[in-house]
């Protein structure tokens, strides 16, 4: 069979001609039906997506004009003068009063009965002002419910107001409620009047699909994932809710068209928008079979027809194959060499007649070929260049986070960042400016290069309204200079003469602007809105890292301040006890007996203890220090039982451990009656204030004041004497 296909192929000119014609023929005839499935398939992608987009546009407006009206109703509705008088006898009577009944009745047979006529409301009810108590409702079984914290009620007691689609809080189903304020005749807010609409209502309006074929269709769905429908809620095949592409796309506020798969994992041509006023994504979608029949019809009749024309050209070329020798000889060496590689050759056109159109559309298919070959080629170039800028720039925003978030020194910070600004971003020169205390100049902290060194070298400063620095410092945004030739703001410096376009950005935390950051460039519009971006999230990084470490710092401050002030008033307060002799000293003896024992003045024990130091005696006892914040309290002597025995390393820590939980509970235990004594000597004041306010003769003051100090200070006499002014005195009064 091979040897036979060999000598086929082999054969005379003739049937070459005829075998390679056959070849380019159906060559030819498969290259058109693929470019006509490919222009006809996006052809009617924009066809489709244009449809879809008209769909949705009139879907949204049939939606909102749906909620409008419904908005019409509720308002008649509250006017209603019947309503009015019945609705102000439930809201303002109680139940049993003898006019409450009838209008309950009245009222509930009146909301039933629009019910009936208006299918667009599912359910009216009425809730009082305060509380928001339902006293009237078509389902009877929500009345006596609150809706205190629903925020139709709080935003109905006001105005007319439409809550957007929400969670039902009894079914769990998706729900829309129109609520308005009850107006008495004294123009009193007496109520609110609420109505659910008819989600069935809803669903005629969306799902109705006429001009989307078989299988278009339209759909909500809410912020929580789920289809907002009647029919399609809560369907078990989705218990986490409905994702793809463009629900996905529209919940995140984008509107958009595309393929994609859709929540049943079917191809379709969708349309997905984001309705702001009803806060729900709205989509109409195709299947992509439907929406590409007609291509791939057309295609097929292409294919057919161009199988058809090779067989009769084929049968043709038979008979005039003698005739075309040369020519078909010379196309096929040219086809050799292009199916080779070479796209650079072009069949010769040595007749004019149908080979000669033949080599000629030979030609153009090449011609075409080659030029979507290197079109590809400059676009993949293209991307890969700017894929390759956007890398970096990526990298060196990663970099200045990460030196924000490891320096804490301002200055160390500052040069970090601008060096690794200029790197990644390849600028002529990148200055940092911090504003100074008094916010009259912005100082530079740190600049690239020989002329950032030679400008901190000269302390350079700029006043707080000066140049491009000042300017986006007092209005807290970028400034962008594309030719700074033509900026009237910018400040010239003539050590950066090779700056062509700037751009300045100030440093914000927390609504603070810390100062600025400049960045230069020896080309003219060299800061496009990425890199102003980029760069912007970098100098917003730098300010919150001056401003943690600012707060970093007047922190340590104060908790440093703090820890010295209590720890000198504890140690002061220790000094006064062991001053008073009110500590005494213990022993435990071999018994297990408490008692006290007389101060010792050991001069090497006292000096140990001060030094903080423990002492070891002959391997018998040992002598640990106590301590409170830093200062020595006292000490403990710990003697073993058995003179034999050798204190082990695991026996002093836990003897350490001892000592250190001692000093904490010693604190304590000075803070609680420190705390006692204040509040006893606090309770003796205010009590003797009392007694002493209680009267208003001065003998009955006197007396008692001497009474009570004498009992409060347990003293067996205390003497009172008023005495005169002296002269001086009475004389300055008189002047």
């Amino acid at each position: 069979m091979i040897e036979r296909m060999m000598n086929f192929w082999q054969g005379s000119i003739k049937t070459r001609l005829i075998g390679y014609f056959m070849l380019l023929a159906l060559t030819i005839a498969s290259v058109g039906p693929f470019l006509t499935f490919t222009y006809s398939k996006k052809a009617l992608e924009t066809s489709v997506i244009n449809r879809l987009h008209t769909a949705t546009t009139l879907k949204e407006s049939e939606l909102n004009r749906w909620v409008s009206d419904r908005e019409k109703d509720i308002t008649l509705l509250s006017q209603e003068p019947a309503l009015l008088i019945q609705a102000e006898i439930l809201l303002s009577a109680k139940t049993s009063d003898p006019f409450y009944s009838p209008s309950y009745q009245n009222l509930s047979a009146y909301f039933q009965n629009i019910l009936n006529y208006n299918d667009n409301f599912s359910e009216i009810f009425l809730l009082t002002d305060v509380g928001g108590k339902i006293v009237l409702s078509t389902n009877h079984e929500q009345e006596g419910e609150y809706r205190v914290t629903d925020k139709y009620f709080t935003e109905g007691r006001l105005a007319l107001y439409s809550q957007h689609i929400y969670p039902s809080p009894t079914t769990g189903k998706p729900i829309m409620t129109i609520a308005i304020p009850v107006i008495n005749r004294n123009g009193q807010h007496i109520g609110v009047l609420a109505a659910n609409l008819n989600m069935k209502k809803l669903d005629e309006i969306i799902l109705e699909r006429a001009g989307l074929g078989k299988s278009g269709e339209t759909y909500l769905v809410d912020r929580f994932n789920s289809f907002v429908s009647a029919t399609k809620y809560g369907e078990n095949k989705f218990p986490r809710g409905v994702h793809t592409t463009g629900i996905d796309a529209a919940l995140s506020g984008e509107d958009g068209a595309g393929l994609y798969l859709n929540y049943e994992d079917i191809p379709v041509v969708g349309v997905y928008q984001w309705v702001d006023g009803q806060e729900i994504a709205l989509l109409a979608e195709i299947s992509q079979d439907e929406a590409f029949a007609l291509a791939r019809e057309l295609t097929l009749k292409i294919l057919l027809i161009g199988l058809a024309s090779v067989l009769l050209a084929g049968v043709g070329v038979y008979f005039v194959a003698q005739q075309i020798t040369r020519p078909i000889l010379a196309i096929t060496a040219t086809a050799t060499e292009i199916a080779g590689g070479d796209l650079s050759q072009s069949a010769p056109v040595l007749t004019k007649d149908e080979i000669g159109i033949l080599a000629q559309s030979f030609n153009s298919v090449t011609t075409r070929v080659r030029e979507l070959i290197n079109t590809l080629e400059e676009r993949v170039e293209e991307r890969t260049r700017a894929l390759k800028l956007h890398t970096t720039y990526l990298k060196g925003a990663a970099e200045v986070s990460r030196a924000a978030a490891t320096f804490t020194d301002s200055e160390q910070l500052s040069r970090q960042v601008v060096e690794l600004i200029r790197e990644y971003f390849d600028f002529y020169y990148v200055g940092l400016f911090l504003v100074d205390k008094n916010r009259k100049y912005t100082i530079l902290k740190a600049g690239s290069g020989k002329e950032g060194e030679r400008m901190l070298a000269e302390n350079y400063r700029l006043k707080i309204d000066e140049g491009m620095i000042g300017w986006a410092i007092q209005n807290e945004k970028p400034r962008i200079a594309s030719d700074i030739s033509k900026d009237t703001v910018r400040k010239n410096d003539s050590g950066l003469s090779k700056t062509r376009s700037e751009a300045a950005l100030p440093l914000r935390s927390r609504g603070h602007v810390f100062g600025a950051l400049t960045v230069q460039s020896n080309e003219a519009n060299a800061f496009t809105s990425q890199i102003i971006t980029t760069l912007q999230t970098m100098a917003d990084q730098i300010a919150v890292a001056f401003d943690n470490a600012e707060l970093l710092a007047k922190s340590e401050a104060a908790l440093e301040a703090e820890r010295r002030a209590y720890g000198e008033f504890s140690n002061q307060s220790w000094r006064a006890l062991i001053q008073a002799g009110e500590i005494p000293t213990y022993k435990v003896n071999t018994e297990g007996v408490t008692e006290t024992i007389p101060r010792e003045e050991n001069p090497e024990e006292i000096k140990a203890i001060h030094e903080g130091k423990i002492i070891q005696k002959e391997d018998k006892s040992i002598l640990l220090p106590i301590k409170s914040h830093g200062k020595v309290l006292g000490g403990i002597r710990i003697t073993q039982k058995n003179e034999s025995e050798k204190w082990t390393k695991e026996q002093i820590q836990l003897a350490e451990t001892l000592a250190e939980q001692l000093s904490v509970a010693l604190e304590s235990a000075r803070l609680f009656e420190e705390t006692q004594r204040k509040a006893q000597r606090e309770a003796i004041i205010s009590d003797i204030s009392t007694k002493i306010g209680a009267s208003i003769q001065m003998d009955s003051i006197i007396q008692t004041t001497v009474k009570e100090l004498g009992d409060a200070l347990n003293v067996p006499e205390i003497a009172f004497r008023l005495t005169g002014p002296q002269k001086s005195d009475m004389q300055s009064e008189v002047a």
